[in-house]
């Protein structure tokens, strides 16, 4: 098994976040002002995921503006070469205890009703389906919102 080193984003990972993130979005400068404004707003939250030093994938996590107990898992990406080793569930055990030092109990994400692999991955941690959301982000983008006390 290799070793997965989980932490902080800083500087250095920017790059690489972006090239990862654009893969997503198709679009470099969307890519860059999101890494960028989420590096700023929420760098503890923020997590790299590395496997013998090279990038594996990202964690974006946030606290809810108007509840300071509830977090917000924003991004989980993994390099595609890399799913389905573990990197995504190191980078959740580590926002969970992250968010745990802030003072959070309670952690919420969205995810797509047809992404079963990451369904499993979320339920395999013991998140659980809170709400179905309609058109969550527009027309024929529905989304399950899941939720884990911590």
């Amino acid at each position: 098994m290799k070793y997965i080193d989980v932490r902080a984003i800083d500087e250095a990972d920017y790059p690489h976040v972006c090239l990862l993130e654009q893969g997503q979005s198709g679009s470099q400068y969307q890519a860059a002002v999101f890494v960028r404004q989420a590096m700023t707003l929420w760098p503890g939250l923020f997590l790299v995921a590395e496997v013998e030093d090279q990038s594996a994938g990202y964690l974006v996590g946030s606290i809810s503006g108007d509840d300071l107990e509830t977090g917000w898992i924003l991004r989980v990406r993994v390099v595609e070469a890399m799913q389905r080793m573990g990197v995504a569930t190191r980078m959740l055990i580590r926002i969970e205890e992250s968010m745990k030092g802030y003072g959070i109990n309670r952690i919420l994400l969205s995810c797509s009703p047809v992404n079963e692999g990451a369904l499993a991955l979320y339920h395999k941690q013991r998140y659980t389906i809170r709400s179905r959301e309609p058109a969550y982000f527009g027309p024929g983008e529905d989304r399950f919102i899941l939720e884990k006390v911590i």
